[in-house]
């Protein structure tokens, strides 16, 4: 019975001794044996042995009524603590396999108690090897297809990947089982499509897809849990990406977005949710204007260049439809502006993203699809705290579209475009 894991040996006396020992955990090879028996013993030990790469040989300690207590409060997390009598310490285990630690732990506890496991496999208490010491792989990184692992699993301790260079025309489903990973890096490949099993890598924070073949973003990346919470850089840069979709908006921590060199027409109409944005550049698009929820946001920094933004800074009007509006709008308009709380149980996920693409009008109110256009010019420094011009003729503002939700709205619009209820 082994356990591969990270451990810090503490003893209990130091403090009562005024002292103090800093240690680091060190990766360990733990096992579960049964010491060999002396002439005159009438039966053998059970003895839990840790070999480290300083001590190959290992250090042992009895079990059988040797354990004072196991704290198994974050097996989940790959931690515990197991306390020996004598010697006095404290087995400080963490980074370990959630279920190896559980089962372990079990038949630790089975051998304390003096309880049978006869049908447990024990280990044979041996000077571990170096490759089970050795500390695990944390970052690999892949520049040419002759070092690409074909026939090799790839280290399940990597928090970092990267593969590049090597032709990637799709995604490995083995990289979605590296649970520990926090940044993949999958640039200058010819991916052209993306799976939805993101969600299965825990702690991935950083994700750069930059320089593919990208054509779309697929939606059910975004609603992912695990994606949502976590990950806070997403480059999508040097693709042939032409709409991103509404879902993107749900990565609630993203930090950074990078979409430059792309095909992009039009930025999401509630861009504005990404509360977390501080760093966005979307250069060299086809933008010609932002949606009115960009106003949502104050960036860090901000880079625009290189789009087709109208350079006259005049104002226009255009009426897209206001006539009745539909039932289904109705209804939205009525729940966001009476804010009554909806999720997925309660309605069609479709229903939800419809309800979230509202637009805002001037007055205050919400609209869809019956509403009217309004263009706008607004400086950039009222996103940002650093920005930089969005063409060489130094021009700094930008249009922004905004709506009315009503006929009223219009008529208002129209006879007085400065009116005090424009904000």
């Amino acid at each position: 019975m082994r356990l591969t894991c990270d451990l810090e040996v503490v003893s209990r006396l130091l403090p009562s001794l005024n002292m103090k020992k800093p240690c680091k955990p060190t990766h360990s090879q733990l096992s579960i044996g049964r010491k060999p028996a002396s002439s005159d013993a009438k039966e053998t030990s059970m003895m839990l042995m840790v070999c480290s790469a300083k001590d190959r040989n290992g250090s042992k300690y009895m079990i059988k009524g040797n354990i004072e207590q196991i704290f198994g409060r974050f097996i989940q997390e790959g931690k515990a603590t197991v306390r020996v009598k004598n010697p006095e310490v404290d087995l400080c285990f963490s980074k370990a396999d959630p279920l190896q630690l559980k089962n372990f732990l079990s038949v630790l506890r089975l051998a304390a108690q003096g309880k049978d496991i006869k049908n447990v496999t024990l280990s044979t208490l041996a000077p571990a090897s170096t490759k089970n010491v050795e500390k695990p792989k944390t970052k690999m990184v892949i520049l040419t297809k002759k070092d690409y692992p074909l026939t090799t699993n790839f280290p399940y301790s990597l928090e970092q990947l990267q593969i590049s260079q090597c032709k990637l025309k799709r995604i490995d489903s083995r990289i979605f089982n590296l649970r520990r990973l926090e940044i993949l890096n999958l640039s200058d490949n010819v991916i052209e499509t993306l799976p939805d099993d993101f969600g299965k890598i825990d702690k991935l924070r950083e994700l750069y897809i930059n320089v593919n073949q990208l054509i779309h973003f697929p939606p059910k990346l975004c609603l992912q849990n695990n994606i949502q919470n976590s990950l806070c850089l997403l480059d999508l840069s040097n693709n042939k990406l032409q709409l991103l979709p509404l879902q993107i908006c749900e990565l609630h921590n993203l930090v950074t977005l990078k979409l430059d060199h792309n095909e992009l027409k039009e930025l999401p109409p509630t861009i504005g949710r990404l509360k977390s944005l501080k760093y966005l550049t979307a250069s060299n698009n086809h933008l010609t204007s932002l949606p009115a929820s960009f106003l949502q946001l104050y960036l860090d920094n901000l880079d625009l260049f290189s789009n087709p933004f109208p350079s006259d800074a005049g104002e226009n009007l255009s009426v897209i439809s206001l006539g009745v509006p539909s039932l289904v709008e109705c209804c939205a308009r009525s729940i966001r502006k009476n804010r009554v709380p909806y999720s997925e149980e309660d309605l069609h996920t479709h229903l939800c993203r419809y309800i979230e693409s509202a637009r805002h009008c001037w007055c205050g109110g919400y609209c869809f699809q019956s509403c009217a256009k309004y263009t706008s010019y607004v400086p950039l420094k009222k996103f940002s705290h650093t920005v930089s011009a969005i063409n060489l003729t130094g021009q700094t503002e930008v249009p922004i579209q905004s709506f009315l939700c009503s006929p009223q709205c219009l008529a208002r619009f129209q006879k007085n475009p400065y009116a005090y209820w424009k904000k």
